[in-house]
């Protein structure tokens, strides 16, 4: 064993190793050389012979005035100092982390691998995906490479844009509908849509699209139409039909409810037994309309935007007629513009003329004036129109409603006037109606032959049938 070999042994087996166990083994060994020779002897030290050196002997040796001591104790220091830090190498455990380390890198390289694969495929697939949907996209935008079938789209009041989107794609004209409405809302092309029925073809770009459903059809024939004094909502709706300017069903669509638009309908009470919201308001005149060729040869064409033109022309023509100067007179016999039309259209049923019409107001006016003694104004027109316009669209087995309605028109029945108007009254039904003649009767009726009978109480009535009775039979006898 060597001097190294001794010192490493027994510096790692105890930790109490003495400085005269490493002086003896240094002087020993290494006699020949006089540096550590003067350090090992300690015979000419004074004081103590033991071989320990004395506390001030070794502060003299390791003095900064002494630089070759100091040397001489340095190059003996740092040679054990060096060599004690250094930890003992352990080959087992550096092994061991070697191994965990490469499977570690072989785990990390095949799941590496995976994942590469994994985004590959994936984005091969969203690729393929995209690109199928850009080519769709552009193919539907633009119309081009689709079929050129021609279909017909109906379009009403009540659509928007996505029901718009969803029956073309239900047609089969577009395939993508939100991207169709997409383009609507980014283009700002939401409002303008007609209602009516327009061809459109599969292979046509959004934006033809979008003008052909916003373009009105030109039609350039033209047909007078006269509206009878005394019609009926119905009555000019089929009138309307006949001459092929909308459908009677689509003109209902403008009369049967408020359409909250015109100035007169501010002054129409609400309630649920009138029957025509705004029957009485299409005022009677001479119209100048189109001619819609494509009802001649579809009677099922939809004419709701022309049907609405119609109704327009007639309610503002209504509104026209209605002067100032009326609505002052309306105010003076505490009549509401409703309640004006509503005996208007009473008196236009029952009379022929303006002066028996200015009679036949002076009647209902004294009844509508003693509610008490005449609650009822019983005028059989009311009938007429029960039977002719409200019967037929509810029919009596409809219960409670067609009794509340019947109840609410019949004049033998209500109290004052119907619910609602029952015709289209004229300017001279209207003017008698703000205008009567001042009279004393609360009865009146009119023979075969037109004759008007007046009377002022039942009994004068009663006489006034049998003569009206009496002058029919002589004229047929005649």
């Amino acid at each position: 064993m060597d001097n190294n070999d001794f010192l490493e042994e027994n510096y790692l087996r105890s930790d109490d190793v003495s400085a005269d166990d490493v002086t003896a083994y240094t002087s020993e060994d290494i006699s020949g050389t006089q540096e550590i020779d003067s350090i090992s002897d300690f015979s000419h030290f004074d004081g103590e012979d033991d071989g320990i050196m004395p506390r001030e002997r070794f502060t003299d040796l390791n003095s900064a005035d002494d630089s070759e001591k100091t040397r001489l104790m340095d190059s003996v220091v740092p040679e054990q100092t060096e060599y004690i830090a250094e930890p003992a190498p352990n080959p087992v455990k550096k092994r061991r982390r070697k191994k965990k380390k490469k499977q570690m890198n072989h785990t990390r390289t095949f799941g590496q691998i995976f994942l590469g694969v994994l985004l590959s495929v994936l984005a091969v697939v969203v690729g393929t995906w995209l690109a199928i949907q850009v080519i769709t996209a552009m193919r539907d935008f633009t119309g081009m490479a689709k079929d050129s079938a021609e279909f017909e789209i109906n379009i009403t009041d009540d659509m928007n844009v996505d029901s718009i989107a969803q029956q073309l794609a239900e047609n089969d004209i577009i395939e993508m509908p939100w991207l169709f409405k997409a383009y609507i809302n980014l283009t700002d092309k939401q409002d303008g849509f007609l209602n009516g029925e327009f061809k459109v073809k599969a292979n046509m770009s959004y934006d033809i699209l979008v003008q052909t459903m916003k373009t009105k059809k030109k039609y350039t024939e033209t047909v007078m139409v006269m509206i009878p004094e005394g019609s009926t909502a119905q009555e000019i709706g089929q009138l309307l039909e006949e001459n092929f300017v909308c459908r009677a069903e689509d003109f209902e669509m403008y009369y049967k409810t408020k359409q909250d638009k015109y100035t007169f309908e501010e002054g129409i009470e609400e309630d649920p037994n009138r029957f025509y919201y705004l029957e009485g308001y299409l005022f009677p005149d001479t119209y100048e309309f189109y001619v819609i060729d494509d009802l001649k040869e579809n009677p099922d064409f939809a004419t709701l935007e022309y049907a609405k033109n119609a109704a327009d022309k007639m309610y503002a023509n209504f509104e026209n007629k209605i002067t100032r100067a009326m609505e002052y007179r309306m105010e003076e016999l505490g009549l509401t513009l409703d309640q004006t039309i509503t005996l208007a259209s009473l008196i236009q049923w029952e009379g022929t003329n303006e002066e028996n019409m200015a009679m036949i107001s002076s009647v209902f006016h004294n009844r509508l004036n003693n509610r008490g003694e005449f609650p009822q104004l019983q005028s059989d027109t009311t009938y007429t129109y029960i039977d002719e316009c409200i019967v037929p669209v509810i029919p009596d087995d409809a219960g409670d409603l067609f009794d509340d309605i019947i109840l609410a028109y019949d004049t033998y029945q209500c109290e004052g006037l119907p619910a609602g108007a029952i015709c289209s009254p004229g300017l001279d039904a209207i003017n008698a109606a703000l205008y009567p003649e001042d009279t004393d009767y609360f009865y009146f009726l009119a023979s075969k032959d037109g004759t008007f009978y007046y009377a002022q109480t039942n009994e004068e009535h009663e006489q006034n049938i049998i003569d009206a009775e009496l002058r029919a039979s002589e004229n047929e006898e005649e």
